[in-house]
């Protein structure tokens, strides 16, 4: 064995070409470096690291000479075992919520990983929609009906499923090893970092939100930690198989008095070694915009509590809105002035950042206790009921807790499916609770932080309520892709930006483009207009026609309202495309101009704008002229026949809308008309000469040439 002052930067224990790097900060003045053999129990090696192998406060160390792939190590200060804090993995921690009772130690290398030709998805946050689960609540359940469960392959087992639920990347709790009853004592007493908030004796931290160890995957979240020391593969095949079927894979990370540098450094490692797709970071303003700024994060999706590093821009940072999370819920149940509140963060869609909404998490009532509790029952904690939230904006909709009675079964439901609606139809990024499609319930209980049962894992139910329920979701998700105009890249703008006839998005009362804002209302009809959307992205993805209008009418009250349709049937063929409520809890005016919404519902309406009979520019312009028809002029009307009628339909809107004249609308016709013909001149025709033309003429393409010819296209507005 030789062994030299090693590499300071490369913290952690790393295999080069010729041996084997060993780094840790420390400010003791000697520490050893402890070399297990596998399932050794005493060290086969011990190296003294004193101040010669010191940089600063890292002690280094070079070791070839030797193979020590599946040794495992630790280091030594004062007669105490210390784990690196860059360990890879972690021993004695393969058995979620105890002690093993022996030493804890991290292997010198992993073993290698064949990724295959793992590609990411990157998924822009607007085509996003997320899911929120702990690796182990997801599938610990029996209800599961997975073999692996509470594991990363318990996870992978449930993949056919979020994929047909419309899932586009998971966000896990966190995945590193954390300390969940006490197991690490050198995270709470020494200089790494004081302990904020210790393990409480006879509890288990269950959510994960603590200190631990940043590079390791928890042991016990994978189906081979017990039987081997090295069990990362196995949370790098769930994040292939996510990969695969076009998921991505995000992960949680709480850090709590860490420096910039090492956080960095976590970053960089989970991104490189595991590739993770994104990380909800919970860090200090300084690590924020250390990572906002960093080169090799660009594409990795960094969500936080709030977002505003530097005012500038950086599309792959995000909000995790808790915002979106308190209107919407006041808004469900149906509190006053809450109207406008709840178009403002229906439509927000900040340019500098992402936003990520939601109307429940892991911390707060699942969706079905939302609407079936007014008070927590957080018994089961141990904490007297006085943890948790005590305001959580819910409504049990007429009884505490589980009813058999139908009429409140009936509205639970509606006021589930209202909660679906009013996150996948708004801007931003919708996210969505494990469970809360198939009306997971944890009893009442918002924070079960220390609850490891049934209590807290999640409850595949699939019958019943719970079955249409997630039948809805999966509807509800699959018209959000549908719709582009309802996931847009920024925000919309509520006025008609790019000339279209219509804004991209307009709200309505019980007038037509009159909205009434008053604190004592609660209902709204909101219209979305698709070619917003086809003129953004000309590869449009989805089914959606570009001249589809969408109308989302939302009641909230308990009375049911009439809501104005600001385009009536001779221009709209309107259609009830989904409801929250029972088959005719929205019914279309016999009119044809208005919508009537039943108590406490949410009723999407498409619109396919109606066909007029095409148009010829050529006769509309010269009703009474004979003027024989020109090649280039028939040519450009047959390649440009779309723009022109879009034209038409612009100068009808004009007058329709903005009280425009008849010879305003005309212009807008004749306008169009010419700058398509001479577009199309300038594209390179060539038109017919006369033989006095080319008998005067220096060129082949005279007209062309000298600009004589475009020149010359006008038009004239005759009257009578």
């Amino acid at each position: 064995m030789n062994i030299k002052k090693g590499n300071p930067l490369q913290k952690g224990s790393t295999k080069q070409k010729d041996g084997y790097n060993f780094a840790i900060a420390s400010a003791a003045e000697i520490i050893d470096l402890l070399l297990y053999a596998p399932k050794a129990d005493e060290p086969e090696y011990r190296i003294e690291l004193t101040e010669a192998y010191k940089t600063g406060d890292v002690f280094s160390v070079h070791i070839s000479g030797i193979y020590l792939d599946r040794y495992l190590y630790c280091y030594e200060v004062d007669g105490r075992k210390i784990i690196d804090p860059y360990a890879k993995t972690i021993t004695g921690c393969e058995v979620f919520g105890k002690d093993e009772n022996r030493q804890h130690l991290s292997r010198v290398c992993l073993s290698k990983y064949d990724w295959e030709d793992d590609t990411a998805p990157e998924i822009p946050y607007h085509d996003s929609v997320f899911y929120k689960c702990s690796v182990r609540g997801l599938t610990a359940s029996k209800t599961s009906k997975v073999r692996h469960k509470g594991t990363f392959s318990g996870v992978v087992e449930k993949l056919p499923y979020l994929k047909e639920l419309g899932i586009t990347a998971v966000l896990f709790m966190p995945l590193y090893e954390f300390d969940e009853i006490g197991k690490f004592p050198q995270l709470y007493d020494n200089g790494y970092g004081k302990y904020a908030s210790g393990p409480i004796a006879g509890r288990i931290n269950y959510w994960g939100y603590t200190k631990g160890f940043y590079f390791a995957p928890k042991a016990s979240f994978a189906w081979t930690g017990r039987k081997k020391a090295d069990y990362t593969a196995e949370m790098k095949d769930m994040v292939k198989a996510f990969h695969k079927e076009g998921m991505e894979v995000l992960m949680e990370m709480h850090f709590q008095d860490e420096p910039v540098d090492f956080i960095l450094d976590c970053l960089h490692y989970w991104v490189t070694e595991y590739h993770i797709d994104g990380i909800h970071l919970f860090a200090g303003e300084a690590a924020l915009n250390a990572a906002a700024r960093d080169a090799l994060l660009a594409k990795t999706k960094l969500i936080t509590v709030f977002w505003n590093g530097e005012k500038k821009h950086y599309k792959n940072m995000a909000n995790y809105n808790a915002g979106f999370m308190n209107v919407a819920r006041k808004f469900l149940k149906g509190d006053e002035n809450q109207l406008g509140d709840f178009v403002n963060v229906s439509r927000y869609n900040p340019v500098q950042s992402a936003n990520i909404n939601y109307i429940t998490s892991h911390d707060g009532f699942t969706l079905f206790d939302l609407v079936s509790y007014d008070r927590k029952h957080n018994e089961a904690n141990g904490e007297g009921n006085a943890d948790g939230e005590n305001f959580n904006n819910s409504w049990n909709c007429g009884t505490e807790g589980p009813s058999k009675k139908k009429k409140i079964q009936h509205l639970r439901l509606r006021q589930m499916k209202n909660a679906l609606m009013l996150v996948l139809l708004s801007q931003g990024t919708p996210l969505l609770l494990a469970g809360d499609e198939c009306c997971n319930s944890q009893a009442g209980n918002n924070n079960p932080y220390c609850v490891d049962s049934e209590l807290s894992w999640v409850s595949w139910n699939s019958r019943g309520m719970a079955a249409e329920m997630t039948a809805f979701a999966k509807e509800l998700i699959a018209f959000r892709k549908q719709y582009k105009i309802l996931h847009m890249p920024k925000q919309l703008l509520s006025y008609d930006s790019l000339s279209c006839g219509y804004p991209d998005i307009s709200c309505h009362g019980s007038s037509a483009w009159y909205n009434t804002m008053e604190s004592y209302n609660r209902h709204i009809g909101m219209m979305y207009y698709g070619r917003y959307a086809y003129i953004e992205d000309l590869c449009q993805q989805g089914n959606a026609d570009a001249d589809t209008f969408l109308y989302i009418a939302y009641n909230m009250h308990w009375e049911e309202h009439e809501l104005a349709l600001p385009i009536g049937y001779n221009e709209c063929d309107w259609q009830v495309a989904l409801c929250s409520g029972d088959k005719g809890s929205a019914v279309l005016g016999k009119d044809g101009k208005t919508v009537h919404v039943k108590p406490r519902c949410i009723a999407v309406l498409t619109g396919l704008r109606k066909k007029k009979e095409k148009l010829n520019f050529l006769f509309l312009l010269c009703p009474s002229v004979t003027i024989p028809e020109r090649s280039f002029i028939r040519a450009s009307y047959d390649t440009g026949q779309s723009e022109l009628e879009a034209a038409c339909r612009a100068a009808v809107d004009h007058i329709m809308l903005e009280g425009g004249t008849a010879k305003e609308a005309a212009e807008i016709i004749g306008a169009r008309a010419v700058e398509m013909t001479q577009q199309y001149i300038l594209d390179g025709i060539d038109p017919p000469k006369s033989d006095i033309t080319m008998n005067t003429a220096k060129t082949p393409t005279p007209l062309y040439d000298s600009g004589r010819l475009h020149h010359s296209i006008s038009y004239e507005i005759e009257e009578g």
